[in-house]
């Protein structure tokens, strides 16, 4: 693994576990793991399969949301503009499904889940900028409180 994607799973890792901790009066005060959640995966250029950062981001959550009542799983696939739109349709929507049977097989009981395949829209601005950093899958964990 590179050192970057160490890193970056890393604070990631950080991140996730930190979600359910806040701080009120110097005390550090432990809130339930069942809360809603957003993180982002992230995808190599042109690949729809997981890295290993992002199946441990996966277990982490899955771990961190074991028991808890999980209504909902928000999946958003996205791509950067590297070439023909319909194939970054086609590869953000693949990258959106293998991350939804990344948590199924991580054990993480999904009753409703909501699967969003963006492409490449949105990865050029207005004026003509690149957005680079798209290739990702956005995920949203819904959870009764």
């Amino acid at each position: 693994m590179k050192p970057s994607a160490k890193r970056l799973l890393l604070a990631m890792a950080v991140g996730t576990g930190l979600a359910g901790c806040t701080t009120l009066h110097n005390r550090v005060a432990v809130n339930s793991p069942c809360q809603n959640s957003t993180t982002t995966l992230y995808f190599e250029s042109g690949s729809e399969a997981l890295t290993d950062a992002g199946n441990q981001i996966v277990a982490l959550t899955a771990k961190r949301l074991k028991g808890c009542d999980v209504r909902e799983l928000r999946l958003v696939g996205l791509a950067d503009p590297t070439g023909s739109p319909q194939v970054n349709l086609t590869l953000s929507q693949h990258r959106a499904d293998n991350v939804l049977a990344a948590f199924v097989r991580a054990g993480l009981p999904v009753p409703k889940y909501t699967l969003v395949a963006a492409g490449q829209k949105g990865a050029v601005a207005a004026n003509g900028a690149v957005e680079p950093v798209r290739r990702q899958v956005d995920v949203t964990v819904v959870v009764d409180r």
